[in-house]
């Protein structure tokens, strides 16, 4: 192996490494397929670059000093990585910061506008050959079910983190982008029935989405027409598993979606957490109409001597009782033990993720 070839193998090893020190984690494979991914989406000196970024990030200057690399030099880099959905943007006041993105939910997600056949099949290998390992090996799980708020027990206090016109509302602007999952099947020609532009983002940061590369700015009321166009549709509202600071909605199939196939198509119940609640049927109410069972995506409803039953692959998403034309379906409170209380925020969920993993986030920060 010539130098050149081996520096360029070690780059991509290195941030390999790097990107499985981040609490979220970056699974190995044996034959390497997770290093031809990174192939893919680096260059080998953007992957030099990365592999020594900070989570937390770092200014050009300070970057420029500490990896002895000219500024004007990295700065045209970084803002090309930023473009290609590489590496994260923080604005402060003292200015912008560069740091690392997490593989997932992150680098992978931002090459939207990349993708192509190829790279989707690759992934698709990663994922088979990773046994969907990439979300869901430990706890907390990254994601969560925000359920249909109007099927819910009318006099149930519901919490801020199951309400997704809420986290909607409380927001100061709005992105819309297509849904990367649904993107990379399509690819691998799995196609689908549900609608594809249903990706939302959302921040307290007033005009975040202006100029930003992967996503378009919407209005409020565009965020809330896109929600319900997704809830008609049967799609599953999902978003990251804490209990504030939230800033995406994801509106999943379980066909496509690399969360929803970990738990169906791989079996790892840690993919994410279920919601709060559960389907209950009321039995005077249901006649067996069967409205319901080809809207679950869990294969959880079925009819027996004339009416529903629900089993225990129910995740609470409630997208099967709004088109119960008796009104027979709601969602109840899981049994306490069954609840799982979602971390603070984004840096407590971290902590923990990395306190299971056994890593050490310091490394990275």
């Amino acid at each position: 192996m010539t130098e050149a070839i081996k520096s360029t193998a070690d780059s991509y090893a290195k941030l390999a490494k790097t990107l499985n020190k981040i609490p979220n984690g970056f699974p190995t494979t044996e034959d390497g397929t997770h290093l031809k991914v990174l192939e893919w989406i680096f260059e080998p000196d953007e992957a030099e670059i990365v592999s020594r970024m900070k989570l937390t990030g770092q200014t050009i200057e300070r970057m420029s000093k500490r990896l002895k690399i000219p500024r004007e030099e990295l700065a045209q880099k970084i803002e090309t990585m930023y473009k290609k959905g590489q590496i994260r943007v923080i604005k402060t006041k003292r200015g912008k910061k560069y740091g690392l993105l997490p593989f997932v939910v992150g680098i992978y997600e931002e090459q939207i506008d990349r993708m192509d056949a190829d790279f989707a099949q690759l992934f698709e290998e990663y994922c088979q050959k990773s046994n969907g390992a990439i979300l869901s090996r430990s706890q907390p799980a990254i994601h969560r079910v925000v359920p249909i708020e109007k099927v819910i027990q009318s006099d149930l206090k519901i919490h801020s983190y199951s309400k997704a016109e809420d986290m909607v509302r409380k927001a100061k602007s709005w992105g819309i982008r297509d849904c990367i999952c649904r993107k990379q099947q399509r690819l691998i020609d799995n196609h689908c029935k549900y609608p594809m532009n249903v990706c939302l983002s959302f921040s307290d940061t007033e005009n975040k989405y202006d100029d930003n590369p992967h996503s378009k700015a919407i209005t409020i009321d565009e965020a809330l027409e896109v929600l319900k166009e997704a809830r008609e549709a049967g799609l599953i509202h999902t978003t990251m598993n804490i209990a504030s600071g939230h800033f995406y909605i994801c509106n999943c199939c379980s066909c496509c979606c690399g969360v929803l196939r970990a738990l169906t198509e791989f079996d790892h119940p840690n993919a994410f957490v279920n919601s709060d609640y559960i389907i209950n049927i009321d039995d005077d109410s249901c006649i067996g109409c069967g409205e319901c069972i080809e809207r679950c995506q869990f294969n959880a409803l079925e009819i027996i001597d004339g009416k529903c039953v629900v089993d225990d692959k129910c995740v609470g998403c409630g997208a099967c009782a709004i088109v119960c034309p008796e009104d027979a379906l709601i969602l109840i409170p899981r049994k306490s033990e069954d609840n799982k209380k979602p971390p603070k925020g984004l840096t407590s969920w971290m902590l923990r993720k990395a306190f299971k993993r056994k890593v050490n986030p310091l490394k990275v920060l």
